[in-house]
């Protein structure tokens, strides 16, 4: 009798406790969930980006998104309000054998999201909340032009190419890629030692934190991709991301749980110096001199050019990064038919720009120029600087001159709650580059540092 008490009362702590995470399996690698969607929503319209895109005359998606499912809806006689129930929700997804990237969870095109769940893997889960399932599946298999059926207690969503699973448990919809997942995470939920949560303290840490975003991956299954950011070179014990909109910003941190963090503090310089930096275009980003990602690779990429000339770029600047200390800093436009790019090295002491011979650049005065696709790169010295940029020197300094980051009132608002000690740090007018885009106003900023805490690397970021 008393081990039947220690056993009900430990299937009643399981079922006060259980949650949507309560669904990932242990050997998950990694899980995405939104929380308190209901809530959040409405705050994240109050970020100016996000009211832009969401509300904004221009691309109005909060519209466009209703005017579609409405239109399906009453087409086939179901109410709006299982959407709704839907997204207000927790939802969640989950998966192992795979690689999941921030680029990945953001898209302005419906029909994205959509492929995402036709495409779900074999080792993948959703889940969110519906009392009305079997009315949602059909609207999905609709929207995904698929057909539904049923047998037992299991749904399946299909074509002669796809096949995606459904069922019920404890008021959830879960859906996977297979049978075999789907009846697992169900499981998982009824047995609380199948769940991730109960064998990663971290995953446990991470959910009692109050927020909107929450993530957790194990190892590699997060990568941080892009020209002025990689998390692909430090090996990683766990990565959390966690994120929440405050007032009219959203925040997010990601935290990367180092294996080892030996010699990492050598990475970390005061981002100071790009206040009195020139601000040309729509961003401005600076990384420390030493590391630890490829600089080269980053910067070269940005040039245009074929095969060899991105080589020789990124020869020429290995090179220079060989003098380099402090900060790199980098400016220009991300998109328009003239970019305009500029890189500021600091140097440990002054290069000789005659080594760009080799490479086939000519001296033209006061600078050396590099021929490549149908324009040039100039080089030239600046003080205790040296300049990389497809501009002439004039037309740099005239631009170098008629801004400073330290004029942008964004930036300095925004700044002004980091730490200046940082490896890296990137900020884009997103604002500015809406309206190359569109052709019409819209506000909005983007802020990204990379720090280092102890064993951690720390990605925040910020968008306006």
């Amino acid at each position: 009798m008393k081990r039947f008490s220690l056993i009900l009362f430990a299937l009643l702590c399981v079922a006060l406790l259980a949650d949507v995470t309560s669904f990932v399996p242990k050997d998950y690698d990694f899980f995405v969930l939104l929380k308190g969607n209901s809530l959040y929503y409405n705050r994240l319209s109050n970020v100016p980006l996000f009211r832009f895109i969401l509300k904004g005359d221009k691309i109005a998606l909060e519209n466009v998104f209703i005017s579609l499912l409405e239109n399906t809806c009453n087409s086939m006689g179901i109410s709006m309000n299982t959407v709704y129930e839907a997204l207000e929700g927790d939802i969640l997804f989950a998966s192992k054998g795979t690689e999941f990237t921030l680029d990945q969870f953001f898209s302005l095109d419906l029909n994205y999201y959509f492929q995402v769940l036709r495409n779900i893997g074999s080792n993948s889960i959703v889940v969110l909340k519906s009392s009305k399932p079997e009315q949602l599946l059909r609207l999905m298999a609709r929207l995904m032009d698929l057909k539904l059926t049923k047998s037992d207690r299991v749904w399946t969503l299909h074509d002669t190419d796809v096949a995606i699973f459904a069922a019920v448990h404890e008021g959830y919809l879960v859906i996977s890629g297979s049978r075999t997942a789907l009846m697992k995470a169900v499981d998982a939920y009824d047995l609380a030692p199948m769940q991730l949560k109960s064998e990663e303290i971290a995953v446990r840490e991470l959910l009692n934190q109050s927020a909107w975003l929450y993530g957790f991956f194990r190892k590699d299954s997060f990568r941080i991709k892009g020209p002025f950011v990689s998390s692909n070179n430090a090996e990683t014990d766990y990565v959390t991301v966690i994120g929440i909109p405050v007032g009219e910003s959203l925040k997010i941190e990601v935290r990367q749980q180092l294996s080892s963090s030996k010699g990492m503090e050598r990475y970390v310089s005061s981002s100071t110096v790009m206040l009195g930096m020139p601000f040309i275009g729509n961003f401005a980003f600076s990384a420390t001199a030493a590391g630890p990602m490829d600089l080269a690779e980053s910067l070269s990429q940005w040039f245009q050019g074929a095969q060899d000339e991105l080589k020789k770029i990124y020869d020429i600047v290995s090179y220079i990064l060989k003098f380099s200390t402090g900060r790199v800093y980098m400016t220009g436009d991300l998109f328009g038919e003239q970019i305009r790019l500029a890189a500021v090295f600091e140097l440990s002491k002054e290069i000789d720009p005659g080594f760009l011979i080799k490479y086939g650049a000519r001296s033209f005065g006061n600078e050396m120029r590099l021929p490549i696709l149908n324009g040039f790169i100039s080089f030239f010295p600046s003080e205790k600087r040296f300049i990389m940029t497809n501009l002439t020197k004039d037309e740099y300094e005239r631009l170098a001159n008629r801004k400073r980051l330290r004029d942008d009132v964004a930036y300095q608002y925004i700044a002004r709650n980091y730490s200046n000690q940082d490896i890296l740090r990137l900020y884009i007018d997103v604002g500015s580059l809406l309206k190359l885009l569109l052709g019409v106003n819209a506000t909005g900023k983007f802020f990204l540092t990379q720090q280092f805490d102890g064993q951690c690397l720390i990605y925040r970021m910020e968008v306006m």
